[in-house]
């Protein structure tokens, strides 16, 4: 069960990372964020992925 329950665990963070990574780089490239921005759209990432079902 708690196998399981880690594994899930990891697909969220995992998957949250490479948004994040992603969302960075764009950001980088095109300047397009503020950092404040870029702040509330790592949010949203972190707490989207947190509510996804797995």
């Amino acid at each position: 069960m708690f196998d399981e329950q880690d594994t899930v665990q990891e697909k969220r963070i995992d998957a949250m990372k490479v948004k994040i990574l992603k969302a960075e780089q764009k950001n980088l490239k095109t300047r397009e964020k503020t950092t404040e921005q870029m702040v509330e759209s790592i949010r949203r990432i972190i707490k989207d992925e947190a509510t996804k079902n797995y």
